[in-house]
Formats: structure tokens, sequence, C-alpha cells
């Protein structure tokens, strides 16, 4: 299997040409949902999710997936995904969906553990 970076057809049929097996292209599809169905068609993306390019590489890497699960998210609401959303919002978006998770999570727990066994 061969994952990261594949966005073109060509690109694919080049890797499953050499022998590899599968060809995960998660953020392609989070980008453009029916990426195969234009692949068939023999057309590609209307456009690419541009890359982070801030300095401090860790944080760069987090923004990345932060817009990749904000686009994942829209499209399982229904709507279009927006490659362009802005890389800070993208992340302060992700940081209020990991906070209101966590207090669902703590919530959930603490009906199912008995009093004082904290």
């Amino acid at each position: 299997m061969l994952t990261g970076g594949i966005t073109q057809r060509v690109t694919a049929e080049r890797v499953l040409d050499s022998g590899v097996a599968v060809v995960g292209m998660g953020t392609a599809l989070a980008v453009t949902p029916d990426m195969p169905g234009r692949w068939k068609n023999y057309r590609e993306a209307d456009w690419p999710m541009e890359p982070v390019t801030w300095s401090d590489e860790a944080l760069a890497s987090a923004v990345s997936m932060a817009r990749v699960r904000q686009l994942v998210r829209r499209i399982a609401r229904g709507s279009n995904p927006r490659p362009g959303i802005h890389p800070a919002i993208a992340l302060m978006s992700e940081r209020r969906q990991q906070r209101k998770a966590l207090r669902r999570n703590r919530a959930w727990l603490s009906k199912r553990q008995p009093t004082g066994s904290r």
C-alpha cells in the first residue's frame, strides 16, 4: 500500500503499475470527494489543497490534519468541502471540536463509574 500525496490519476496508475496493490488517497478524497468518478471520466480535481508552509513543521502538520478533518466533517454533514479554509481557522475549529468531544466523553464516563471510584 502507498499513501500520501496521491492527487493525480497518472500518479496512481504509475504506482499501481509498479506492483503496489492499494493506493491511499485520504486528503485527495477529502478535497474532491468525487475523485474516482472524475478519474473514470479522465478529469482531475478542480483545485488542490494548498500546503501549509509554516516554519514550525510540527504545527504545520497539525494544521494540515485539522484542515482535512474539517473537510471530512463538512462532507459527512452533506456540505461541499471548502479546501480553501484558512489554516488558523481550521486549527481553532479543530481545537473546539476536540474540547467538545472531551466534555462528552467525560460526562459519559462519569455516568458509568460508581461514585467514589475515580
